[in-house]
């Protein structure tokens, strides 16, 4: 059995790499996610914890960013394996980061 002209094309069709997602970045970005869901709450306890907070304030955010992470890092190390390494290279950095500027 042959394949025709147009089966034997597609059979050789190769994604691009622009539009072409890996199960390792598809993994880790739902790894991202995941942390983010996580220091919502971190963030949201710093936020109730500092009334006056300003919402474009810079140092405010800041601070926010560095409390929630220290948390992260915490954390990170106590659960460790994937998520753990994921929060140490700088995942719970950026997790504290969209966290905190959602609660700002």
């Amino acid at each position: 059995m042959s394949l025709s002209k147009s089966e034997q094309q597609s059979s050789n069709l190769k994604p691009e790499h622009s539009n072409y997602v890996t199960r390792e970045e598809l993994r880790e970005f739902d790894l991202n996610n995941q942390l983010a869901k996580l220091a919502l709450p971190l963030a949201q306890a710093w936020r109730d914890n500092h009334p006056n907070a300003q919402p474009g304030s810079e140092e405010d955010l800041d601070e926010c960013v560095l409390t929630v992470a220290i948390e992260m890092a915490v954390a990170g190390e106590a659960v460790g394996g994937p998520m753990g390494a994921l929060i140490a290279a700088g995942g719970g950095v950026a997790a504290a980061s969209v966290a905190c500027r959602r609660v700002l």
